[in-house]
């Protein structure tokens, strides 16, 4: 049964299912973060023990552009954080939305199931009642001959 709700419920799915792309694209841009954090740290490691076996080879430079390197990715994956907490935030607010507009629909849907019954049950009735009143006028009819 359609509902007055069907169409509201579908704009609040498209909107999790927004949500939820958007929370994927975060999640997978923290996994590439990590990875770049992984790959700078174990470059200054090997260029440290490269500078370790070689007195003449200096590698401070180097180290120093990959510190900076890993602040940045530091700072980014705050940021994406920062932005993944606010998709979970809507996320939930989409996924309540969505659980009260269905909620409506099921209670439009029992009303309407419900009057359905009432007025079933009161035709039912009323054609008891008239049957019920013909017997009775034909039972009259019949002590009065």
């Amino acid at each position: 049964m359609k509902t007055p709700y069907d169409g509201a419920m579908r704009i609040q799915q498209t909107e999790i299912d927004d949500v939820r792309v958007a929370i994927n694209i975060q999640v997978n841009q923290l996994v590439q973060i990590e990875n770049s954090r992984a790959q700078v740290n174990a470059a200054i490691e090997r260029e440290a023990a490269i500078a370790a076996g070689d007195v003449q080879f200096s590698s401070h430079a180097y180290v120093a552009r990959m510190r900076a390197e890993r602040a940045r990715l530091a700072v980014d994956q705050s940021v994406v954080d920062a932005r993944l907490a606010q998709l979970r935030n809507r996320a939930v607010s989409a996924y309540s939305a969505f659980k009260a507009i269905e909620s409506a629909a099921v209670d439009y849907r029992e009303d309407a199931e419900r009057e359905h019954a009432n007025a079933e049950q009161a035709g039912i009735d009323d054609f008891s009642a008239a049957r019920f009143v013909k017997e009775r006028h034909a039972a009259r009819r019949a002590q009065l001959r």
